[in-house]
């Protein structure tokens, strides 16, 4: 559950108007017939607790709330705050009940060791899609230098010290109507969705790919200033670290684009796998 305006909600699929560094607080209610919990899995109640943990897809930074054990009646609520300096991108809770301290003399197929997860669930929220994270202008393509049959541009620098969301932002091409009203008014349908993530992911993996032929120069400095094109550039290879060490030649290619690809997805962006 999410709290929304002093009101708890079930946990949606994405954050409507999230602003960076705004905090969420959220809650986990776990309910467990302690009858069939002990007669099935050979455990005591007061044996598990459940957690919960979060991971943000652009930061890479993984945070739990402390355990919470179950109550006589077999329930457990993990209630905790999620702090949003510390959250961008798509945020993955995965809540667990699990053992928490060992078990001595338990029969084969039992749970013994401390941390043993029995269950798990994992849910995605979306924070911030590419209209969130970047500027996002529509204009004609065929008013510019730019291919009329091209859907979106990203505008893009190599100034490793200018600030990137001053000089990063996204051109969707008004020909292209269907992506333009994704854009605007968000994902009413699949359509629409499916439109969004493609453009999600188109982004994510320019960015990397960049970050990649720009290795070389992000590596003269321990730390760029905050928010800037390098620190974003840095950031995004640390969280998506790729085997080649240059921009690969054209006999690997093919294999380079299913890294990035894979590397993408696995940051959490564009279509996710079911």
């Amino acid at each position: 559950m999410l709290l929304d305006a002093e009101e708890w909600r079930p946990l949606p699929d994405a954050v409507e108007g999230w602003d960076p560094g705004t905090n969420l607080r959220a809650a986990r209610r776990v309910h467990i017939d302690s009858g069939r919990f002990s007669q099935e899995t050979g455990l005591d109640l007061a044996d598990v607790a459940v957690t919960v943990s979060w991971t943000s897809s652009t930061t890479s930074m993984t945070e739990a709330a402390l355990p919470v054990k179950f109550d006589q009646s077999g329930t457990a609520i993990v209630d905790t705050i999620l702090v949003g300096e510390r959250l961008s991108g798509i945020l993955s809770l995965r809540s667990t009940v699990g053992l928490v301290r060992a078990s001595q003399g338990r029969r084969a197929g039992v749970a013994t060791i401390p941390g043993s997860v029995l269950v798990e669930h994992v849910q995605r929220v979306v924070l911030e899609n590419v209209s969130s994270m970047f500027p996002v202008h529509e204009i004609d393509f065929s008013h510019t230098r730019l291919s009329p049959a091209a859907s979106w541009h990203l505008e893009t620098s190599t100034d490793l010290t200018a600030p990137f969301y001053g000089t990063f932002r996204v051109l969707i091409n008004k020909r292209d109507r269907e992506l333009s009203t994704a854009v605007t008014r968000g994902a009413k349908d699949r359509r629409q969705q499916a439109l969004l993530d493609e453009l999600q992911a188109g982004v994510a993996a320019l960015l990397l790919e960049l970050a990649l032929h720009l290795r070389a120069e992000l590596s003269e400095r321990e730390e760029w200033p905050p928010d800037s094109v390098g620190d974003v550039l840095e950031r995004t290879l640390a969280a998506s670290p790729l085997p080649l060490v240059a921009p690969p030649s054209p006999a690997d290619l093919s294999d380079f684009r299913t890294q990035v690809t894979g590397a993408v997805r696995n940051l959490g962006r564009g279509r996710i796998f079911e």
